[in-house]
């Protein structure tokens, strides 16, 4: 066997919990934009496909509707009101999921390294108290425990950036 020319450990600097329906999901740009846009405000098809067409993307509210359903199907966003006008029905959707499409300075890790580090120290804890959390120790499929804990974490993560407190800490 040959010498390796190259060898490193990689660490592991990102956590998502992602299931194929959720990768299909996220797998096509404009389904990410149109995620983006929902996340902002409830929008119907055609609506979607007239901000589309607004920002250089221009798609046919077929397609839209097809993206949607994919989006739907994954959990992504959900309808979030019915509207009838003139005989017919609008379907008006919201996200599921706030997706952040921004790009990060590239030695973020490095620049809030003790940040990162306090609070790792301190998701270890909570991660502790799930694992020892009745309802979670129930959970028989052992393989799943870190995606379930991780998911865990994700939804009260989703919960703080959509509560009150953090819109308000953000206006400051």
């Amino acid at each position: 066997m040959s010498d390796a020319l190259f060898q490193k450990e990689v660490k592991i600097t990102k956590v998502s919990t992602i299931n194929s329906q959720v990768a299909q999901g996220l797998s096509d740009p404009t389904r990410i934009k149109i995620l983006e846009m929902l996340g902002q405000k409830a929008m119907t098809a055609e609506e979607i496909a007239k901000s589309l067409d607004s920002s250089g993307n221009k798609k046919a509210t077929t397609t839209v509707r097809h993206h949607l359903e994919i989006l739907k199907g994954a959990g992504l966003i959900a309808p979030a009101k019915m509207v009838e006008v003139r005989g017919a029905v609008m379907k008006y959707y919201s996200a599921t999921m706030r997706v952040y499409n921004c790009e990060a300075p590239s030695d973020l890790e490095k620049k809030a390294d003790k940040l990162v580090d306090e609070l790792a120290g301190k998701i270890a804890k909570i991660l502790k108290s799930v694992h020892a959390d009745k309802r979670f120790a129930s959970i028989k499929n052992e393989k799943c425990h870190g995606f379930l804990a991780a998911e865990i974490l994700n939804l009260a993560l989703a919960r703080a950036t959509e509560s009150q407190q953090y819109k308000e800490l953000l206006k400051q």
